[in-house]
């Protein structure tokens, strides 16, 4: 950014100092270049708003900046908020796939245990041989199905595990991408200050300059 030039800048507060000590006197305004030093004012009065533009005009990109990670951050946090929803339903999942599971070994249990006593049968009551034969055939069929229903129960045990895996995965990425978009809120919300501070300083230089070239715009050339 521009800067007012040191030289004149110093050039013109010696001016004033030395007309304010002299309360304006005749003699010493006779004695000074006063076009001279009113154009190196202008200068400075130029320079000046020149800065306050570009300070005024960084502020506006940084609260464009800011709105855009206040944006972001809402969207992280709406994704949050569905995660955390598909985390309990996939706690839910898992108990009943493993209350399912429970549920058929004990089904499971229950029949070989009929099947083995009802075998033991078979060779103690010869006269009951067909209805426990048919027995037999009853339970060996519900084995096979339950057996088959296990399978299934373990293939929807292995794909909740990839499922809660796959949710930790996204919740770590989530978590990254808020933390760097705190830190950039950060950063911005710290230029932010800067520049406010340097647009206030520029805002007084700028008043300053103008009562200077006003004082010399009442003097006349000797």
């Amino acid at each position: 950014m521009k800067q007012a030039k040191t030289g004149h800048t110093i050039l013109a507060t010696s001016v004033l100092m030395g007309l304010a000590s002299l309360g304006f006197s005749t003699s010493a305004v006779a004695r000074t270049d006063v076009p001279a030093k009113l154009e190196q004012l202008k200068e400075n009065v130029s320079a000046s708003q020149s800065n306050l533009e570009q300070y005024e005009q960084g502020l506006r990109v940084v609260n464009s900046n800011l709105q855009a990670t206040d944006r972001a951050l809402k969207t992280i946090q709406s994704q949050k908020q569905a995660i955390a929803k598909q985390t309990g339903q996939a706690v839910k999942d898992t108990q009943a796939v493993e209350a399912a599971k429970v549920e058929v070994e004990g089904q499971l249990r229950t029949e070989r245990d009929k099947l083995a006593t009802e075998e033991r049968q078979i060779e103690e009551l010869k006269q009951a041989l067909v209805r426990l034969e048919a027995n037999r055939e009853k339970r060996q069929a519900n084995i096979a199905v339950y057996e088959q229903r296990l399978q299934a129960v373990a293939v929807d045990q292995a794909g909740s595990g990839e499922r809660t895996q796959s949710v930790n995965e996204l919740e770590a990425a989530l978590r990254t991408q808020e933390e760097q978009a705190l830190a950039e809120k950060k950063r911005l919300t710290a230029k932010k200050a800067e520049y406010e501070q340097e647009i206030e300083k520029w805002k007084k230089q700028v008043r300053v300059s103008q009562r200077s070239v006003a004082n010399f715009s009442r003097l006349k050339p000797q």
